[in-house]
């Protein structure tokens, strides 16, 4: 087999332009979606995610009906990238966007279903069954987690507008584009040619890596190009590909250690469609293909034309893909418009752990304590980029909002980050422990998305930006709102129906004690971990197995098990304790 060619120079251009010059449609307002990592806070983004949709689809109907009250401009959403259970989200993005289906705390609602009656943690602990067919692959059992990855790529609900939905989601880019970040463990492979007598070269690996989907969506904005070679064609009435989806969902969320590694396939020229801007010494930057060595990426692989390989939690490498997102609307070299009278397009970051990251040790510590500093500081690093942090701090930076949790708390007083929401602890798991936490954190991102729209993502009036242009008087005075006495015009418009009943929070979700049934639940798990350790380690010798088996045993029976219990239950205890999560 040959190897694939390089992407055709005019090809290039248009997949990957150095700079995308106006928005998706002229005069409409273009919208990317960034859905930062979660684990069990996806409950949060979910919330969050469904709220906007039911907004868009009001102001959508709304005007297919005619109402006079309606603003007439139009908001895109072109582009989704996601890590974890941020990526999650946008899968069931994906799903629901061909069908009605309820908004808010419904069981046929799949934003609200998919994160509250899916996956506990005594699932999680489950003993035997698929989950653990193949040996040792994770602390946790999966099998819970893959069920209801299937059950999410299976939803079907009404047909768009059978209801108060929108008879088309016109709303939507088509295709409706998803990148799902994961950790590639395999890598693709680059090399370096250097200037020097040896002629050697310097070969590199990449790991952050992603899954890119396309779902058409019918009346939706067209999104130039219409298919992509190196992109996974998705329909919402066909089955074809939605398998993979699934797997990428799964891939994007393994977790290291905790929840098992994933396989995905792709084929292998799609492993050459990644490009970067290279600035020139003058004028504008060069668009350059990056080709891999597709010898050592075709090595050893069954099909030639296909490649394997094996992830990870997205999360481990690119946590947060603002720089996917907003290169794809500006071009890998260009910017979008920031000031108020001239933006028209912008990214919107939905992120539970917007808390600052903590400094790490001061002084060296011990080797068992470097361990997870040194892991972290490498997350956080594969986080930073300065000219971010420079743009965030801009108050006249149009281009860029951020949803993160903002509410009462366990006190009741304005709490924000992974304070405010109730699976903020141990590292967002906390979630797993209660579905009643989960249900909590969704309410309370449908309440921040319902404020994010009505007082934030807004351009001042004053500042005549062309998007309201076509605003009647009678719009302007219907939804004009002001801050600090400045007039501001909301981009997406809050219908009457949803301004006058905003989402219910419920209580604080205070639980008594650890839930009965962790101990045993918990012990059951560490002795299929152990069985399962000791079946992979035992030795040939039947002597040997013997005595491993006698002395192991009555270690693992008498004291091991039993310290590895209360430490896992004294840390949920903790857990809960910390986030004010027991009364």
């Amino acid at each position: 087999m040959t190897n694939p060619q390089p992407i055709p120079e005019s090809d290039l251009a248009q997949l990957f332009p150095a700079k995308r010059p106006n928005p998706i449609k002229p005069g409409a307002f273009e919208l990317g979606l960034i859905l930062g990592g979660t684990a069990s806070a996806g409950a949060y983004t979910g919330g969050v995610i469904d709220y906007i949709v039911h907004a868009l689809d009001a102001w959508t109907r709304a005007k297919e009906d005619g109402t006079p009250l309606a603003p007439p401009h139009e908001v895109v959403i072109s582009t989704i990238a996601g890590t974890s259970g941020g990526a999650i989200n946008g899968a069931i993005l994906l799903r629901a966007a061909g069908w009605e289906f309820d908004h808010g705390p419904a069981q046929t609602n799949p934003f609200y279903s998919s994160w509250t009656m899916g996956v506990d943690l005594m699932n999680l602990l489950a003993v035997g069954g698929d989950g653990d067919a193949d040996g040792l692959v994770s602390v946790f059992n999966c099998q819970a987690i893959d069920k209801q990855a299937a059950t999410t790529v299976a939803f079907t609900g009404q047909p768009l507008g059978s209801g108060p939905s929108p008879r088309h989601r016109s709303y939507l880019g088509d295709p409706l584009r998803l990148f799902m970040m994961v950790g590639n463990v395999t890598g693709l492979p680059y090399t370096v040619s250097l200037r020097g007598e040896t002629g050697l070269s310097h070969g590199l690996v990449a790991h952050a890596d992603f899954m890119r989907f396309g779902l058409t969506v019918e009346n939706g904005v067209p999104n130039l190009p219409q298919s992509r070679p190196d992109e996974v064609a998705l329909a919402s009435t066909s089955p074809i590909n939605w398998d993979i989806l699934s797997k990428a969902a799964l891939a994007t969320s393994a977790f290291p250690l905790v929840f098992r590694s994933r396989p995905l396939s792709r084929p292998l020229e799609s492993s050459g469609y990644r490009a970067i801007a290279v600035p020139a010494e003058s004028g504008d930057a060069t668009v350059v293909q990056l080709i891999p060595q597709w010898e050592v990426l075709r090595k050893d692989e069954p099909l030639p034309a296909t490649t394997n390989f094996a992830n990870v939690d997205g999360g481990t490498m690119n946590n947060e893909p603002l720089d996917v997102v907003r290169t794809t609307l500006a071009g890998l070299d260009g910017r979008n418009k920031r000031q108020p009278s001239k933006v028209d397009r912008a990214v919107i970051l939905v992120d539970p752990f917007s808390d600052p990251e903590m400094l790490g040790p001061r002084q060296p510590p011990r080797l068992t304590k470097l361990v997870l500093p040194f892991v972290m500081s490498l997350i956080y690093q594969a986080r930073f980029k300065p000219a971010d942090i420079a743009l965030a701090y801009d108050e006249k930076t149009y281009s860029r909002y951020l949803i993160a949790p903002v509410g009462p708390g366990p006190h009741n007083q304005r709490t924000v980050g992974k304070a405010a929401i109730a699976s903020g602890g141990l590292g967002g798991f906390l979630g797993f422990v209660d579905t009643r936490f989960l249900r909590y954190d969704f309410a309370l991102g449908q309440l921040n998305a319902r404020s994010f729209l009505a007082k934030h993502l807004a351009i001042p009036e004053s500042e005549n930006n062309p998007i309201f242009d076509t605003w009647t008087t009678a719009q302007r005075n219907e939804y004009r709102f002001s801050e600090n006495g400045v007039a501001y015009l909301p981009l997406i418009p809050l219908m009457k129906a949803l301004r006058d009943n905003p989402p219910e929070l419920p209580d604080w979700p205070a639980i008594a004690a650890v839930p009965a049934g962790l101990s045993n639940g918990i012990e059951r798990r560490l002795d299929a971990v152990y069985n399962l350790v000791t079946a992979e380690s035992a030795p040939d010798s039947w002597f040997k197995r013997a005595a491993m088996s006698l002395y192991l045993g009555l270690g693992w029976r008498f004291y091991l098990r039993g310290a590895l219990r209360d430490m896992a239950l004294e840390s949920i205890r903790k857990g809960l304790q910390d986030q004010g999560l027991l009364s």
